[in-house]
């Protein structure tokens, strides 16, 4: 166990999450790891989160609760390492909860390494009360150095590290290089954690899985709350994937993930800019314009078969006869590609987006 335990600030937005916050905070204030500043960032919550939050503070001395207007996740966070003064910052969502040694463990191993970035595995809850476990490998506190470079890497290529910012603890510093991009609230990840690691020296990697990520069954019940939701939730999505794009296009020594990023988000762009044709009222008016341009960069894909011949077919002529292409979608891709691939293939990238 370490003697030595330096400040750290974790950070929690809250968004009407009344029905799950007792059990994250408590998650959180349990922590063998005593040295802890917990900010508990009130994101204009319009039911009792609030009142709860309160009730926190006036609990355990080390709790801060901080109201503000809504503008989502991204600038909730964001205000929370605003007003953080721990050297380490970390993230909890309010609806999530952790392992009582998650931060002992984790700090040891950041500090023991002088790494910036440290990060755990993850497992799922769902609640129902089952627990489902990501990895199958033994979990028995070791960990992992490595350098920047392939901690970029592993990051883009999103398999067995994934662009979370709650399973990770960061050296404060590191945010000095990022925006937080705002009215997101979904896929803001996306757009910062890879400047994170592109700014540390080195990251340290445990694989025992010390955070539960519930998995919501959802409450809301409007169809057209639920369609605007995802499409909303794409459009975050596809702007994310195209930074992440500019980003690996500007640093050589991460060329090795152009192509596959660059796939991902012209295939992401092309779904989206679908939207923006048949569902115009939920962007802005310069929306549909912008994502043309920023599709007519992208080379054809490589593969020509499946889904990618009618994405090729659809990128070329979006390429070479732009003025035609609302046309000719809503006349032939509407009508005959959204039969052969369907809807739900359509949703099935944009949720796998992370």
């Amino acid at each position: 166990m370490m003697i030595h335990q330096p400040l750290l600030t974790v950070i929690v937005p809250c968004y009407n999450v009344e029905k799950y916050i007792d059990k994250c905070v408590l998650s959180v204030v349990s922590q063998t790891y005593s040295n802890l500043e917990i900010l508990l960032i009130n994101d204009g919550s319009s039911d009792e989160t609030e009142i709860i939050c309160n009730s926190w503070q006036e609990k355990d001395h080390r709790i801060k609760v901080i109201h503000k207007q809504n503008e989502g996740s991204s600038y909730a966070r964001k205000t929370g390492v605003e007003n953080a003064t721990a050297e380490y910052v970390t993230f909890v969502d309010a609806d999530d909860w952790i392992d009582k040694n998650m931060y002992a463990n984790m700090m040891n191993a950041l500090l023991s390494t002088h790494s910036d970035i440290v990060q755990c595995g993850v497992c799922d809850a769902f609640e129902d009360g089952k627990i489902q476990h990501r990895s199958s490998e033994y979990q028995d506190g070791s960990f992992e150095i490595i350098d920047r470079i392939n901690g970029v890497l592993l990051i883009i290529e999103g398999k067995t590290w994934l662009s979370y910012m709650w399973n990770k603890i960061f050296k404060k510093h590191l945010f000095d290089y990022i925006e937080f991009p705002k009215g997101r609230g979904l896929h803001e990840d996306l757009s910062i954690i890879h400047i994170l690691f592109h700014h540390a020296s080195q990251t340290v990697y445990l694989r025992d899985e010390y955070y539960f990520y519930l998995h919501r069954s959802g409450s809301i019940t409007n169809s057209a709350h639920i369609l605007k939701s995802k499409i909303k939730n794409l459009y975050d999505s596809c702007a994310a994937h195209y930074e992440r794009y500019c980003f690996v296009q500007q640093y050589p020594e991460y060329h090795s993930m152009l192509k596959p990023i660059r796939e991902k988000a012209t295939m992401l762009g092309i779904f989206s800019l679908w939207d923006m044709i048949d569902y115009p009222q939920y962007f802005p008016d310069d929306a549909y314009d912008k994502q043309s341009e920023r599709l007519k960069q992208f080379s054809l894909f490589v593969r020509d078969s499946g889904i990618y011949y009618y994405l090729n077919l659809d990128l070329w002529i979006l390429k070479k006869i732009q003025r035609c292409y609302k046309i000719f979608y809503r006349i032939f891709f509407r009508k005959f590609f959204h039969k052969c691939i369907n809807i739900s293939y359509k949703r099935l990238i944009m949720l796998h987006a992370k």
